[in-house]
C-alpha cells in the first residue's frame, strides 16, 4: 500500500471515529514519541587528515604500477609530440606565407591544418581517456588494499574520522587543517611494511623508463 492509500484510510477512519473521539476530549493527551538514543561517541572528536591519492603512489607498490604506467603512455605522448610539432610548422607556413600564396593553395593549407587539427583533439582526448581509466585501476589496485590498513590504524589512534584531501578548494571542502594532523606517511609506511614490493619486479619496471 502506497502513502497516498495510507492516507485516505487514515482519513476515513478519523471520519468514522470522530464521534468517540469527541467524546474523549477530556482524556489526557497522547505521550510524546520516545527521543532517539544519543550518540555512543563520547567526548572530544579526533579527526586525521590524508592525501590518499599521494599515499598510494608514494608506496612502493603504487610507485612501480605508476612507473609502468607511464611506459605504457609513452609511445602514446611522443606520437601526438609529433602531431602537435607538424601542426605548428603548418601554421608557422601559413602565417608566413599567407599573404603571397595563391589563395588555392592558402586555401589547401588551412583546409589541411583543420583536418589535422581535428585529427590531433580525436587523438588526444582518447589517449586523456585511456590514461585517466589506467590511473584509477591503478588507484583502486593499491587503495582496495591500503583501506583495511587505514581503518585499523583510526581505530587504534582513537580517530572519529579521517578526512582525504586530496584535491584542494573548491573542490574540497576542507579549508583549513593542521599538519599535525597528517597520517599520510604513517599509511605508506604500514602498507610497505605489510605488501613489500620485491626486487626483482621493481628494478624489471624501472630500466625501461630510465632508458627513456
Amino acid at each position: 500500500m502506497n502513502f497516498r492509500s495510507l492516507l485516505v484510510t487514515g482519513c476515513a477512519c478519523a471520519l468514522l471515529l470522530g464521534g468517540a473521539a469527541a467524546a474523549q476530549t477530556s482524556s489526557a493527551p497522547a505521550a510524546p514519541a520516545p527521543l532517539p538514543p544519543p550518540p555512543t561517541v563520547t567526548g572530544p572528536s579526533k579527526i586525521a587528515i590524508i592525501n590518499i591519492q599521494e599515499a598510494i603512489l608514494s608506496t612502493e607498490q603504487g610507485k612501480k604500477l605508476n612507473a609502468a604506467l607511464q611506459v605504457r603512455f609513452a609511445p602514446k605522448k611522443t606520437e601526438l609530440g609529433n602531431e602537435q610539432d607538424e601542426l605548428n610548422k603548418l601554421n608557422s607556413q601559413l602565417t608566413a606565407g599567407g599573404n603571397t600564396m595563391s589563395v588555392t593553395a592558402k586555401t589547401q593549407l588551412q583546409q589541411e591544418i583543420a583536418s589535422k587539427q581535428r585529427d590531433f583533439t580525436q587523438n588526444a582526448d582518447n589517449a586523456q581517456t585511456d590514461y585517466q581509466n589506467a590511473q584509477s585501476d591503478l588507484l583502486n589496485t593499491v587503495g582496495n588494499t591500503l583501506m583495511p590498513l587505514l581503518k585499523t590504524y583510526a581505530e587504534q589512534h582513537g580517530y572519529t574520522a579521517v578526512i582525504d584531501v586530496s584535491m584542494s578548494w573548491p573542490q574540497s571542502p576542507v579549508l583549513y587543517f593542521n599538519p599535525g594532523t597528517d597520517i599520510t606517511g604513517d599509511i605508506v609506511k604500514l602498507f610497505d611494511q605489510a605488501h613489500p614490493a620485491t626486487t626483482s619486479s621493481t628494478s624489471s619496471t624501472s630500466k625501461p623508463a630510465a632508458a627513456k
